[in-house]
Parts: C-alpha cells; sequence; structure tokens
C-alpha cells in the first residue's frame, strides 16, 4: 500500500444518494450495520487511507445531508470530509460530487465509488489510479461468467452475445477529474442518464480501460447480499 502522499492529486467521490428501493427498509441499504458501523463507512475509511480525507467527497440524499455528516466523525479524517446533496439520478449525484472537487485546482485524477460495494478493496482502487495515470482511465470489472440473453419486451430471446467480450463494470473507476466532470454534464444537457461513470466517457467518446477485479466486489442490492457479506 502506498501512502496518502503518493495520491495527493487524486479525490474521491462516494455516490451515496441512492434510494435502495430494491433492498427495502425506511432509511437506505447503505445505513445496515456491517461489523458495528454503516455499510458504507467501510469502503470510504479503506480509501481514505492513500486519498486525502480533506479530497473525499460524499454524495447523500438531501434529507439525510446531517446524519452523513455526524456518521462520518467515526472514521479517521471523518471531520475532514464533505457531504454534498445528491440529485435525482446516479448520473446527476456524481456530477455533483464532481463539481465540488473541481474548487480544488490540485486535484486531477477521480475515483468514483459506489456506497453499496463496501468490500472494495484497497489494492484494486491503487491499481485502477494506476492504470488511469498510465491510459487515462481505470475501472474495475470482471469477466461476465453467465450466459446473457437479450430479449424483448415480451421476454423472448433476441440474441445471445458472445459471453468472452462481456464484462461487468464495478467500482471504483478513475479517470481525469476535468475529463470525466465535462461528459458528465454533456451527457446531463443531452438528457442522458448514464448508470455508470464509464458510460458518461464513453458518450463523451472518451477510451475506456478495464482493471481485473478477481476478489468479490459485490454491490449489496438485496438484504440476501449483505448476509452473505457478513458471513
Amino acid at each position: 500500500m502506498k501512502s496518502v502522499s503518493a495520491y495527493r492529486d487524486a479525490g474521491l467521490v462516494l455516490a451515496a444518494a441512492g434510494s435502495g428501493v430494491r433492498f427495502g427498509g425506511e432509511r437506505g441499504k447503505i445505513w445496515e450495520p456491517l461489523g458495528g458501523k454503516p455499510l458504507f463507512l467501510h469502503v470510504l475509511e479503506r480509501f481514505a487511507r492513500v486519498i486525502p480525507s480533506c479530497r473525499c467527497i460524499v454524495v447523500s440524499d438531501p434529507r439525510q445531508q446531517s446524519a452523513f455528516t455526524r456518521a462520518l466523525t467515526a472514521i479517521p479524517g471523518g471531520r475532514d470530509m464533505r457531504v454534498v446533496p445528491g440529485g435525482a439520478t446516479r448520473a446527476e449525484s456524481v456530477c455533483r460530487g464532481l463539481e465540488a472537487l473541481t474548487t480544488d485546482s490540485g486535484i486531477r485524477w477521480v475515483a468514483v465509488q459506489d456506497a453499496a460495494r463496501p468490500a472494495s478493496s484497497l489494492d484494486l482502487l491503487e491499481r485502477c489510479l494506476t492504470s488511469a495515470r498510465k491510459r487515462g482511465s481505470g475501472v474495475a470489472a470482471h469477466p461476465v461468467t453467465d450466459t446473457i440473453k437479450i430479449v424483448d419486451e415480451q421476454h423472448r430471446v433476441v440474441s445471445t452475445p458472445d459471453r468472452r467480450t462481456l464484462w461487468a463494470a464495478e467500482t471504483p473507476q478513475v479517470f481525469r477529474l476535468a475529463e470525466l466532470y465535462a461528459a458528465y454534464r454533456q451527457a446531463l444537457e443531452r438528457g442522458l442518464h448514464p448508470t455508470d461513470d464509464a458510460g458518461a466517457l464513453e458518450a463523451a467518446g472518451g477510451d475506456v480501460y478495464l482493471v481485473p477485479s478477481s476478489i468479490p466486489n459485490p454491490k449489496i442490492t438485496y438484504p440476501g447480499d449483505l448476509e452473505a457479506l457478513r458471513q
């Protein structure tokens, strides 16, 4: 693991404004306890070991902004982190987080991380950062092992793509801050709401490079996902 000084030109946006409808519950899945603290704090605390805390942005549900600010005091450097209100979609929320980082002229690279992926490793983040510095981007992903079917509205199979060419994108996803922010603004102006950061850059004509993720890095979507992680 490298020190914080190795990544002083990097910032972090933690996407934590989702409603978590499929998970259920009143407060949202990222507030579920894991190891004695809210789920979202795990990856944030881990990544803040190499990315300066003052350059970590948490994008929250506007109604929970104060609650997030209080929760951050439980982790090292949490008081230096900023909480900004999210938008109606993930794309709008991430764009607001990126905008908050643009006020710091020392940030060249940005890592975007889903709060609902608490198991993302520090090694994976560092490999994504290394890829970005070498090739302009670094997106965590793993090869698809299931056979994928493309269907129509009646669930009739239209085609079966070759799974050898299919990868499932994860987070973290690392890009040049200025480039990703411009890509998101352009997408939103066109009425597009990409579901991940790579999609925003692709829509703007940028190149996206994947970083193989071999250790399980699940996204918590349903209660069973969290139970499996706790075991």
